[in-house]
């Protein structure tokens, strides 16, 4: 029994500690792609631990976009702070090195999105969307004629949002004729 206790605390303040760590907020499926790939908890107690997170207020839960992002809370932290030599050096390392080398991808992640929804007319709208330090940089709606077009257009917006970007503000910015 003792044990099992220790262990939940553990994984929990696993979970603290890379929410700390990474000082943006963290979608559920990047939070789980990285415990699942060190293999620090199982899949269903994964889901237990945020919930319970979440509920004792020391995590914030918030759902933006069809996604749940997650960050630490001050009760979080301060948890964090009087438990932490309860997680192995070994783990802290590997959150350590896992945030430094990932970190940039994982906040353009969070900074690229696009979705697509039907519309009363049988036809579906694409919202894709940049976004950085909180701000939009660009925010395209886009009328589609099916289903799949929508589809096309939020993987191609997801995979080439930067590029995508750049050459619509070139092409706004240049004068009629020039390219």
């Amino acid at each position: 029994m003792f044990d099992s206790t220790r262990e939940l605390t553990t994984n929990k303040l696993i979970l603290l500690y890379l929410l700390h760590k990474i000082q943006i907020p963290i979608s559920h499926a990047q939070i789980t792609d990285f415990i699942m790939e060190k293999g620090y908890i199982d899949y269903f107690s994964l889901q237990q631990y945020l919930t319970e997170l979440s509920v004792s207020n020391l995590i914030i839960k918030e759902q933006d976009n069809h996604t749940t992002r997650y960050t630490i809370a001050d009760k979080g932290i301060n948890t964090l702070e009087y438990f932490s030599n309860r997680i192995p050096a070994s783990i802290k390392s590997e959150i350590d090195g896992y945030i430094q080398k990932n970190r940039r991808r994982l906040k353009n992640e969070l900074e690229v999105s696009a979705e697509y929804f039907p519309n009363a007319s049988n036809e579906y709208i694409v919202k894709c969307t940049i976004k950085e330090d909180e701000r939009s940089l660009i925010h395209l709606e886009i009328n589609t004629a099916s289903k799949e077009q929508a589809k096309n257009i939020c993987s191609n917006w997801e995979n080439n949002a930067q590029a995508l970007y750049q050459s619509i503000l070139a092409s706004l910015t240049n004068p009629t004729g020039q390219q």
